[in-house]
């Protein structure tokens, strides 16, 4: 990789698609800020009614206004990774980004850079800027007495948000690895979206989410097809087995499944980048 070609793309990138580039982060800025705003809202029509600044302030928005930044970001993140190669939509733009003088890894490298991590950067950039808006809106209209900072909600699954999603924590053991495989099933997931930018430039981002719907469908459909095979079935020999070991075992085919799925996402991404032409049946 040579770094001074890198930069050259980067620096062509950014003058081309800047404006596109500050549209997707100021929405995802804007969807995050939403609670906010309905905060100040709500806090100054409650104070010009009441002029009682508790009342006013009995909705601060902590953890919840956390809780919803990071949410959004993982429900953005599989949309954003659907324009990780947004340079290939149209001809122009696909003669353009074929005949850059770059090799095809370093091109590669920075379409996966500026779009999952500048999604994590403006969300992180993001994050703690409303924190502060929301803190200095307190502290100068109601006094810092009252202020206080938003609790940071991690986008990478911990033991708080297991609980809020209802799943039942035994001891810390099995909080780190249901996490874990939460965080790689995501990973996974948003994986899947880069291939299928990769797959079809135009609408893509509707055509994965239609393929993991039907791939839900057909699973569950199945499962309902194999149900009532297993009804005659003598299953006394389940109650021998070691389920702490059939436990362990599972984990670890899940793991290495979901590592495998973005493994291979990735690398069949880059293939297909690397094979791009100007028109073919996919992406005419």
């Amino acid at each position: 990789m040579n770094i001074n070609r890198f930069m050259n793309v980067a620096r062509w990138n950014f003058a081309i698609n800047r404006s596109q580039y500050l549209k997707l982060a100021l929405s995802l800025f804007l969807v995050m800020s939403l609670p906010l705003l309905m905060f100040i809202l709500k806090t100054i029509w409650v104070f010009g009614i009441t002029h009682n600044t508790e009342w006013a302030l009995a909705s601060v928005p902590g953890t919840s206004l956390g809780t919803w930044m990071s949410g959004c970001f993982v429900f953005a993140l599989p949309i954003l990774a659907g324009y990780t190669f947004h340079n290939l939509l149209t001809k122009q733009t696909r003669i353009k980004e074929l005949t850059l003088p770059a090799s095809n890894g370093e091109k590669f490298i920075f379409h996966a850079l500026v779009t999952i991590g500048g999604a994590f950067l403006t969300y992180v950039v993001s994050f703690f800027l409303l924190a502060a808006l929301q803190y200095l809106f307190v502290g100068i209209v109601y006094g810092f007495s009252y202020a206080q900072w938003i609790p940071y909600t991690s986008i990478f699954f911990g033991n708080s948000e297991i609980t809020q999603a209802g799943l039942p924590i035994l001891e810390d053991g099995a909080a780190f690895w249901l996490a874990l495989i939460m965080d790689l099933g995501l990973i996974a997931f948003v994986s899947t979206f880069v291939l299928g930018n990769a797959i079809k430039y135009k609408h893509n981002v509707l055509w994965t989410y239609l393929f993991h719907w039907g791939l839900g469908f057909l699973t569950i459909f199945c499962l309902g097809l194999c149900m009532p095979l297993l009804a005659d079935v003598d299953l006394d020999w389940l109650k021998n087995l070691d389920i702490d070991q059939i436990t362990i075992g599972f984990r670890w085919v899940v793991i290495i499944f979901l590592t495998a799925v973005t493994v291979f996402c990735w690398w069949l991404s880059y293939r297909l980048y690397c094979r791009a032409q100007i028109t073919t049946k996919r992406n005419k």
